[in-house]
């Protein structure tokens, strides 16, 4: 196997889906990836020479052999199907099947299995959660219409019975009262439902995009390898370009990541970190990233700065803020930032630990701005907020999320006309780590 060979092998076996290739009759000839764990937890070599058919449930068979059918006459199919390993749990699999031709027929077939479990367990309790809800707001609506009914009887005896009125109205304000509750109580089932609603469509929706946009991902980063193991046909700048591109989709791939923890299929992976590394890391992709006419001076204090961060989070968190801080200089200027380390004069609440006067390591990004409006910054890291035509909202959103998330805080400090100054605080790290004093 030759080295580029090996750099693909690598590619497919950290990817967390299960990708397999079978020949033109259907049978696994190479399987690789973190997700064939779940389908072959004995060792995927066993895989090899069975038909993939064969792996289905016999109810499933049927349709699965008429998904391969149609590959075969050149058609990229996808589905979604359930099967079970030994006895273990049922597992919900979304599959791609894609034909591979060369000379004009089919050569063999390419299928990316991933696990879509969570995702499909989530529909369903959702699905419960908004019967449910449906079930109450019907009950409601009954006990509605009974009041309704109940009120109009006592008006009537209100008419015909003037000796009794002051016991009717209190009992009439008792009756209003009630159906004032279950007004409010049908209000808040069917708020409860369209919220319930949106979230489902929110999580499907963020996971498809990051599920599509990691598979062209996959074909950049091979494409981009195939380059470098190529490299002594480059010139020197050609070849910096393409490091920078293999930067560019190694942060796209950690977005991916990010966008699949928001969707509950991934989650973040602290670790120990030094933070001025990350930094200097960050600001070298960045200084690409961002354009020719942003320049960014890396400030750091010496020694090791440790934190217990997600790395990616914090990559991503860093590069929000550069590309706001980018905007609001108007695409030209000089971005300054900051990496060290302070002593806190007071405690961070809500997390238990932390003493008076204990260590925290920072790092700030400081533009030269306009500064940001007092109304503009009470609602800086709202969700859906946003001041830009066209934007999401979400960037800082995640910024504030991730920095809560490993402990820390953010400060900012604007004046109009001058700049911006955004600070993200984290507790020093104080436990075993790679790097030292």
């Amino acid at each position: 196997m030759n080295e580029r060979d090996g750099r693909y092998r690598q590619f497919v076996e950290a990817s967390s889906d299960c990708m397999k290739e079978l020949d033109r009759d259907g049978a696994i000839r190479f399987v690789a990836g973190l997700g064939c764990a779940a389908l072959a937890p004995d060792g995927v070599e066993r895989l090899i020479g069975t038909r993939w058919l064969d792996l289905w449930p016999l109810e499933a068979r049927d349709m699965v052999a008429r998904v391969l059918d149609r590959a075969a006459s050149g058609e990229c199919v996808d589905f979604v199907g359930a099967r079970r390993i030994g006895e273990g749990p049922t597992r919900w699999w979304e599959v791609t099947v894609t034909p591979v031709i060369a000379d004009d027929a089919l050569d063999h077939f390419v299928v990316i299995s991933r696990d879509v479990t969570e995702r499909v367990e989530l529909q369903a309790s959702l699905e419960s959660i908004i019967e449910l809800l449906q079930d109450r707001l019907n009950e409601t609506v009954a006990r509605t219409a009974n009041a309704t009914t109940r009120y109009g009887t006592l008006m009537e005896r209100l008419e015909s019975e003037h000796g009794a009125r002051q016991a009717l109205e209190s009992r009439l304000a008792s009756v209003r009262e009630q159906l004032a509750m279950a007004n409010q109580a049908r209000d808040l089932a069917e708020a409860s439902a369209r919220q319930a609603q949106k979230q489902q469509a929110i999580g499907q929706l963020v996971s498809g995009i990051a599920h599509d946009f990691n598979n062209m991902l996959q074909t950049v980063i091979v494409s981009l390898s195939g380059l470098q193991d190529e490299a002594e046909a480059l010139t020197p700048r050609h070849r910096r370009m393409v490091t920078y591109a293999v930067e560019g989709a190694r942060h796209a791939t950690a977005l991916t990541r990010r966008l699949l923890a928001f969707a509950r299929n991934q989650y973040a992976q602290p670790e120990a970190v030094d933070l001025g590394d990350l930094v200097a890391a960050f600001a070298d992709f960045a200084r690409h990233a961002l354009g020719g006419r942003v320049g960014i001076d890396v400030l750091r204090q010496p020694g090791p700065l440790p934190v217990w961060v997600d790395r990616s989070g914090v990559e991503q968190a860093l590069m929000n803020v550069c590309l706001n801080a980018r905007d609001a200089m108007n695409g030209f200027g000089q971005i300054v930032v900051e990496v060290g380390e302070r002593i806190d004069s007071q405690r961070l609440s809500g997390h238990p630990g932390e003493v008076e006067g204990a260590r925290q390591v920072f790092v700030s990004v400081a533009d030269g701005g306009g500064g940001i409006p007092e109304e503009v910054r009470q609602r800086l890291f709202e969700p859906y907020f946003t001041t830009k035509e066209g934007g999401s909202g979400l960037g800082l959103a995640q910024v504030y999320g991730m920095v809560a998330q490993a402990g820390g805080g953010i400060e900012i400090e604007s004046e109009a006309g001058v700049g911006t100054r955004i600070r993200l605080v984290f507790p020093r790290y104080a436990g075993p780590c790679a790097f030292g004093e």
